[in-house]
């Protein structure tokens, strides 16, 4: 698969937006890049043409080998957009450079696209980006007009394939679709009397997927008895909900960690100690702590952690853009890390602050990557949760009829869990589509399906929705 997610991200991110994650009082100045000579910058493209990969922006290699086979225009024009949201680039310099980009997909629609417009677009939207790094470092800087010309260099398709245009489902004709619903079997709740004592009692299972995703042996483990003694007791009174002592016992950690000069575990301890301001509601002090943890730790799975939840905190806060850029560098670093389960939450995350903006192109690229990613991990319990929050911004975007083939995938992957409260959820939501189709009958067969699956769990909360809808379609 094409490589869109990492490692383009990380270096443009360091970059450029390393002081936007810090307090004013704690900002650092990035240190001075070595300046590279003309003749440097021509070995280094010359360099290029000669390797077997090609470059993102930031000069870090791509997955895919450009000399084996072509580059599709649609892949440049993905990679180009990813670099404008991975170096943080305003929204009036990002629509310059669009109209280039619009340009670009123009003509590669056509029968003969020509190829010469098409590069002068994209060398003209290139300088838009690079005149915007200049400017924030305050270097010069040529680095996506060389990417440009790099990829030049490789055989490219031009040839846009026209987009086959989705029609949503006639009501008519919504078998097929719902059939892919109908995963557990119907249940007549008129025959069903409902019993109290009968409903399982369960732990409630949240439809999140943990942050903490790695292995035991990726885990980092202080070599220091004394150290390790120190961490594990303050993370016992974080756990027990006792922040203050909790704290304190960090700062003890902290103290002696870098007394032996223990930089992992300092950044252990920073991210730790972030959390918990995050949970005092002091998110200035959440995110310096979570910056530092970031940027010292050598752990990709703790740097994704850390970013993952630095985007966490600016979507919160509704800072738009340096949410993208902490999401996308938390996918960046968990893909580093073989971190899937992760790298699935990071792109799903960056879809749905995309929808919420019924921005559908980004939304509906990074929920396919999701997707992808997602299948890639073979989990069930990640499937189920990335595919239900695709088919819920689907059904935000009008895309019903892909929503509901999302909540298919979803109850399928929850169904080999029994994840009955989930099942339940999926159910209804699908049965409020199906209801907007016009299709009553196929809503209450729904309903029932979810509440059967509803009894099996102790959220009577959802219980009652469910009979709430039931009586409304009746």
């Amino acid at each position: 698969m094409y490589n869109t997610i990492y490692p383009g991200y990380v270096q443009s991110y360091y970059n450029i937006n390393q002081r936007q994650i810090q307090p004013k009082q704690d900002e650092e100045k990035s240190s001075a890049s070595s300046k590279n000579t003309d003749n440097e910058k021509q070995n280094t493209t010359e360099q290029n043409r000669q390797s077997s990969n090609s470059y993102f922006p930031n000069g870090e290699k791509v997955a895919i080998d450009y000399t084996k086979k072509q580059i599709g225009i649609e892949q440049i024009l993905s990679d180009f957009r990813n670099t404008a949201n991975a170096i943080g680039t305003p929204e009036d310099i990002k629509k310059e450079v669009s109209s280039y980009l619009s340009l670009v997909e123009s003509q590669a629609q056509k029968t003969n696209p020509n190829r010469e417009i098409i590069q002068s677009n994209l060398k003209n939207a290139s300088k838009i980006l690079d005149e915007f790094i200049t400017n924030t470092l305050k270097k010069p800087s040529r680095v996506v007009e060389e990417w440009v010309d790099t990829l030049f260099l490789q055989p490219i398709d031009f040839k846009v394939e026209q987009p086959k245009e989705e029609i949503p489902i006639p009501q008519e004709e919504t078998k097929i679709v719902e059939e892919q619903i109908e995963v557990l079997p119907q249940t007549d709740i008129e025959e069903t009397e409902i019993k109290e004592d009968e409903v399982k009692q369960e732990e409630p299972k949240e439809e999140v997927i943990e942050q903490n995703q790695p292995s035991e042996k990726n885990i980092y483990v202080p070599k220091d008895e004394r150290l390790k003694r120190m961490f594990i007791q303050a993370k016992k009174y974080a756990l027990a909900d006792n922040k203050e002592t909790a704290l304190r016992n960090f700062k003890n950690s902290m103290d002696y960690a870098e007394e032996i000069g223990d930089e992992q575990t300092q950044a252990m301890i920073h991210f730790e100690e972030g959390k918990l301001y995050n949970e005092f509601n002091r998110p200035e002090d959440a995110l310096y702590n979570f910056a530092i943890a970031a940027l010292q730790s050598e752990d990709n799975n703790l740097k994704a952690r850390a970013y993952m939840s630095m985007g966490k905190i600016y979507d919160d806060y509704i800072n738009f853009e340096p949410a993208v850029e902490h999401y996308g560098a938390a996918a960046a670093y968990a893909g580093e890390a073989d971190n899937l389960k992760m790298q699935s939450k990071a792109l799903s995350e960056l879809a749905e602050i995309h929808a919420r903006r019924y921005d559908k192109n980004n939304a509906d690229m990074f929920m396919k990557l999701a997707a992808i990613t997602a299948n890639s991990t073979k989990d069930d319990k990640v499937i189920g949760v990335i595919y239900a929050k695709n088919a819920k911004m689907q059904n935000r975007l009008g895309e019903k009829a892909r929503a509901l083939t999302s909540y298919s995938t979803s109850t399928e992957a929850y169904s080999k869990l029994s994840e009955q409260e989930n099942l339940a959820k999926n159910y209804r939501e699908a049965a409020m589509i199906m209801k907007e189709y016009g299709n009553k009958a196929k809503a209450k067969t729904l309903l029932n399906k979810a509440y059967s699956a509803a009894r099996n769990t102790d959220n009577s909360e959802l219980r009652m929705l469910i009979l709430q809808d039931m009586a409304f379609i009746r």
